[in-house]
């Protein structure tokens, strides 16, 4: 019901400032938006423009094309459909969440929102292009996006905005091992795809192709990072927005080992090769209503049916595999999907000398040739409940406990922000080092919320801060202009996060989870990861939360952030009127707290984090890397002459220490008779010139 109601809210709401539609021309042929009226100004809307062929048949896990010409007018009134979802972030989401449903492979589609001024059509507007976050396995162009607050944030701040979608999960992220080469990255080569489409068309809605900022958050940041440096997509970006994520992230680009959205990986779990956990599969089926959970018990991996491909395939090379994928695997069962990417993980870019040359710093440093606005939020996990780290109910803390998930996060994080694998031993070094810095004052016998903090602040350290300050370093190496900040403002207001779910003492009625979370007393909020894009994209709304109420000094710091933004898109230099943001640099390194009044701080960003896991972390392991791996003839069997030398330099090592001990013990013995001796003659004196004055 409640749902209804805001549809027709928004029917009537498009009715009420609807003030005509618009025609334009583009390469495909004549495509219609709408134009709308807010107060004295006007913002025409485009939604659902086909950029490229539906990826679908032969075209399944291929690069992107260019869509052909359509005869009739297209009518992009409404948003196309999502892409294929792997996780449910957004199923409950504000804005997409009723066309969730839709999810389809054929959804490479964009939206425009752009200036309109009646007396003069030609002029043209820089442009925002805005890549949406989801761990490369959801979201869409319409998550969280508030059409009339970005007409207020930005449009009619001078920006003409795009949002597009790009394929994710397997689809978009899917690696191909050839042997003597790896194809993978379809989302961002989707992405690129865009940005040309824009390049040949956007001047049709006003917007400038000379001025084009890609712009994103989280995954979203990692793939325009990506954008901004990659050598095929010189012309196409010329500045780069990235909030709180990075190309240099572990989690952005895989750098070692097989990656686990490797074709041959999937492959084996769909054939029951590899299982997911038991209780990977129950947190998954947790979610879902019993008549969803009743249909998943015919295969493994809560699979309705095993494709025939795979049954009977037998073994098959790269080539053979793909014509698989192509024509039998389609991934149609959420409960599939959901518990893959369980198993998975977050979906990851991969080097394949192409699109990603290279990954790390080295991709930075190597490539980075335009102007970089970057940033972090002020805690970005300060949201992660105790179970993420596996605390499932509160409880005293010991030591050995936070030292285990120390180690957990440096194996599972940081590990895979190395160029190589490197030994256990080097992890448990990094790891103590890493108790130490985070865990030193921490009463660990009551103060579970007190390691949990610290927890979210290691994680985010190594997620976001050391690779966000990282990619800055290697921009400032090229003398390009760097904005570094930290989003630090804390609402006023309650942050109510809803989340939807089963329960079987409920049966299949969804019951809905408030929580809310507001500064008190005894605690203060802290920004958090996604906090910025409620300040951007709506009126304090992001995902699955809300802050309530959205106070008027709410609304000033969403002008000062999306003026901050708007500016940069437009000039380059992020300043406002009532602060100037200087550069970054070597000889004068900064960043700016972002709230109501922001402030300049000297130094890296949020130091000493980034000193810790770029520099001190990494010469530990840099270390062990340097060392050429055994092979296998210098760990081949010893003769028996070999064996009875080892064993007698054993000897002899053994009869050194014995002797050394000996020695050591003689001249100990000969000091203390010396010292008893000397005390006991008669030509020793007491010390009697001592006087101890009493009062």
């Amino acid at each position: 019901m409640r749902l209804v109601f805001e549809i027709l809210l928004v029917i009537v709401i498009d009715a009420q400032n609807l003030e005509k539609s618009r025609s334009v021309w583009v390469e495909q042929g004549l495509v219609r938006g709408k134009i709308y009226k807010l107060g004295e100004q006007q913002v025409q809307i485009f939604r659902g423009i086909p950029y490229a062929e539906p990826p679908l048949g032969d075209l399944r896990f291929k690069l992107p094309i260019r869509k052909q010409r359509w005869e009739k007018e297209y009518a992009a009134v409404d948003y196309g459909p999502p892409c294929v979802q792997f996780m449910d972030f957004h199923k409950n989401d504000r804005y997409s969440g009723p066309n969730m449903p839709n999810e389809s492979e054929d959804c490479l589609y964009l939206n425009i929102f752009s200036p309109y001024d009646s007396e003069d059509e030609s002029k043209l507007y820089p442009i925002i292009v805005w890549v949406h976050g989801g761990s490369f396995l959801a979201g869409s162009a319409d998550t969280g996006i508030d059409m009339e607050a970005v007409a207020k944030n930005l449009v009619f701040k001078g920006i003409t905005l795009v949002t597009i979608n790009y394929r994710l999960g397997p689809f978009g992220f899917m690696s191909i091992d050839y042997g003597d080469h790896v194809e993978g990255n379809f989302g961002i080569y989707d992405q690129k795809l865009a940005l040309e489409w824009i390049q040949r068309n956007i001047k049709q809605f006003n917007g400038d192709p000379s001025s084009v900022s890609v712009m994103g958050e989280s995954a979203g940041a990692a793939a325009i990072s990506v954008l901004g440096l990659s050598p095929l997509t010189r012309g196409l970006v010329h500045q780069v927005i990235a909030l709180s994520g990075s190309s240099t992230a572990g989690w952005a680009i895989h750098r070692h080992g097989m990656n686990a959205w490797d074709m041959n990986n999937i492959a084996d779990f769909i054939r029951c090769n590899k299982i997911i956990p038991e209780q990977d599969l129950k947190a998954v089926l947790n979610r879902e209503a019993s008549n969803k959970k009743a249909k998943t018990t015919e295969h493994c991996n809560l699979q309705m049916n095993v494709p025939e491909c795979l049954i009977n395939g037998g073994k098959m090379n790269a080539k053979d595999m793909l014509e698989c994928f192509r024509k039998e695997i389609n991934f149609s069962e959420p409960l599939f999907r959901h518990a893959l990417s369980a198993e998975l993980g977050v979906s990851k870019m991969v080097v394949d000398g192409q699109l990603i040359p290279s990954s790390g710093f080295e991709l930075v440093s190597d490539y980075a040739h335009l102007p970089l606005l970057t940033g972090v939020a002020s805690r970005e996990w300060a949201h992660k409940r105790p179970e993420f780290y596996e605390f499932w109910r509160y409880e005293n803390m010991s030591r050995s406990k936070a030292e285990e998930a120390v180690k957990k996060l440096v194996y599972n994080s940081y590990a895979s922000r190395l160029p190589a694998k490197v030994p256990n031993a080097t992890l448990n070094l990094i790891s103590n080092a890493t108790f130490l810095r985070y865990m030193q004052d921490v009463d660990f016998n009551f103060d579970m919320p007190g390691v949990v903090a610290r927890l979210q602040d290691l994680e985010a350290d190594i997620e976001f801060v050391a690779p966000c300050q990282s990619e800055v370093d290697g921009y400032v190496k090229n003398g390009l202009d760097v904005f570094a900040y930290s989003f630090d403002y804390i609402p006023k207001g309650n942050i109510v996060e809803v989340d939807k779910r089963f329960y079987e003492l409920f049966g299949d009625n969804q019951v809905t989870v408030t929580k809310k979370d507001a500064s008190t007393d005894g605690y203060e909020l802290t920004a958090f990861h996604g906090l910025d894009h409620a300040f951007i994209f709506s009126n304090g709304y992001s995902s699955n939360f809300q802050i309530k109420p959205f106070t008027k000094q709410d609304r000033a710091m969403s002008k000062v952030l999306t003026t901050m933004i708007a500016n940069f898109a437009k000039t380059g230099d992020p300043s406002i009127e009532v602060f100037e943001w200087p550069s970054y640099s070597n000889s004068s390194a900064h960043y700016v707290s972002i709230g109501l009044h922001p402030k300049l701080i000297k130094g890296q960003l949020h130091f000493p984090a980034p000193e810790f896991w770029n520099h001190e972390a990494a010469m530990l392991a840099k270390y062990t890397l340097s060392e050429s791996p055994l092979s296998d003839e210098e760990v081949s069997e010893l003769t028996v002459e070999e064996r009875k030398q080892l064993n007698a330099y054993r000897r002899a090592w053994w009869g050194l220490w014995v002797f050394v001990i000996a020695v050591a013990v003689i001249i100990w013995v000969a000091i203390i008779c010396f010292v008893v001796k000397k005390g006991k003659s008669p030509t020793s004196k007491p010390y009697d010139n001592i006087v101890v004055n009493r009062e």
